[in-house]
């Protein structure tokens, strides 16, 4: 009887790959012996981590010249070229996805079983497979590939906290949040910032049924709070054209505030380059989205669903 014991896979640094591998993707590391290269005597490990139970495993090795070193995450051309399978898939896909695994997709299901792929610390893409009794149910259709997952939204939306939180050293902020798409984003920012911190709510209108806004706003709810003297910091979901935004910091700025300034978590790459004629400035950023995509999740919809998702996600209107 014969079978793969071990499969290389070139690495930059082994350290950083074992704690990948054992720490996110929830391998064992069944051998770690310090060597010595019978060929060249340079230092060279032999590091072993294999799947819980699994018996093929991956040999890391560490690339050691020009030709190896590009080779790293592009072993299979891009391609899907490893393969973890699991008997629980719902669990196995929460556990990677709560330890910072970027998946490319949400989980689909197929004649054979449920299926996403998710990449390593290098780029690999796995495609990690489980029966088709072991989903997280039906998947839904419209939802697309995954762009910013929910690690890298919570660690982004740190990092403006902590910029917010020395830029207004001293200072009470005034956080006003657009309705609805920005509720989820400010109810995490004003948590990232260390200090004292008041919130109030616009809600306006420049889309309506459509993906796309008009540049036409209108006011359907104006704010609690008078904004004279106040410093305030209005936090948006997504910034399309910029014309809303630029409205709104007008508006504000008639109103005697010590300053205004604006934070989105999302600012759309102008189709041809650079904002918009009269567009604002974003002074705290989150992402830059691809001027064509539309998204959903983490408080942005498509007609009122889909705000709970925990990442955003690309739409598939007619899949």
């Amino acid at each position: 009887m014969s079978h793969i014991d071990l499969v290389s896979l070139l690495v930059e640094d082994y350290d950083e790959a074992i704690a990948f591998y054992v720490e996110k993707a929830g391998f064992e590391l069944v051998e770690d012996s310090p060597e010595t290269s019978s060929v060249t005597g340079d230092p060279k490990r032999w590091v072993v981590v294999r799947p819980p139970g699994a018996q093929t495993g991956l040999l890391l090795a560490r690339a050691s010249d020009d030709a190896q070193r590009a080779a790293v995450g592009r072993q299979t051309g891009g391609r899907v070229g490893l393969f973890l399978h699991t008997d629980d898939f719902a669990a196995a896909h929460q556990r990677m996805t709560e330890a910072g695994i970027r998946f490319t997709q949400p989980p689909r299901q197929e004649a054979y079983g449920w299926v996403v792929v998710w990449e390593d610390l290098y780029g690999n893409r796995w495609d990690l497979l489980g029966p088709a009794d072991s989903g997280p149910g039906p998947a839904d259709p419209h939802i697309g590939e995954i762009l910013f997952s929910q690690t890298q939204i919570a660690a982004r939306v740190a990092e403006l906290g902590r910029q917010i939180t020395a830029d207004y050293a001293g200072r009470t902020p005034l956080l006003v949040s657009v309705l609805k798409g920005s509720l989820v984003f400010m109810a995490d920012l004003m948590r990232a910032i260390d200090g004292p911190a008041e919130i109030d709510v616009l809600a306006v209108s420049s889309y309506g049924a459509a993906t796309k806004s008009s540049g036409v706003v209108r006011i359907i709810k104006d704010l609690d709070h008078d904004v004279a003297g106040r410093d305030v910091i209005l936090v948006e979901d997504i910034v399309d054209s910029g014309l809303t935004m630029r409205y709104l910091v007008d508006r504000l700025s008639s109103q005697g505030p010590a300053s205004v300034s604006t934070c989105a978590l999302l600012v759309r790459e102008a189709a041809h380059g650079g904002q918009s004629e009269g567009a604002v400035t974003i002074d705290y950023e989150g992402f830059r989205l691809p001027a064509s995509a539309f998204v959903i999740g983490y408080g942005l919809d498509a007609g009122q669903l889909y705000r709970n998702l925990p990442y955003v996600a690309s739409y598939i209107p007619q899949p």
